[in-house]
């Protein structure tokens, strides 16, 4: 994803710079961005039209959080994060974001099946 400018026109669009891959949840986007602050310090969030966008201190983007307008049962937000180049900073930030969504994910389905 390059990094646009941010308009509503933009809002729902997908995501498909070779350098992101996208991983739709099952948590809202309010958990999702708790588990990523959890999980990695030093970033900083900025709500913008697309999303909550996701940067190390010096303003490389390393992921995008965002809940579509069209959201299914099965997926309430949509993580939006770097995989290249392998060897960046942000890169090994947004895979361990990557990583602990899903375990998140998986936490949060074990206490919903659990409850029932």
């Amino acid at each position: 994803m390059t990094d646009q400018p941010d308009d509503p026109q933009t809002t729902d669009r997908s995501f498909t710079d070779p350098e992101f891959e996208t991983l739709a949840v099952t948590v809202d986007g309010d958990e999702a961005l708790e588990a990523i602050h959890d999980a990695v310090k030093g970033l900083h969030a900025t709500a913008t039209p697309v999303g909550t966008k996701i940067r190390t201190t010096s303003g490389v983007l390393v992921a995008v959080v965002h809940t579509p307008q069209a959201a299914s049962d099965d997926a309430e937000s949509v993580l939006h994060y770097r995989t290249e180049p392998a060897s960046a900073l942000a890169t090994r930030k947004a895979t361990t974001l990557r990583r602990r969504l899903e375990r998140h994910e998986a936490e949060t389905d074990a206490d919903a099946v659990t409850a029932e």
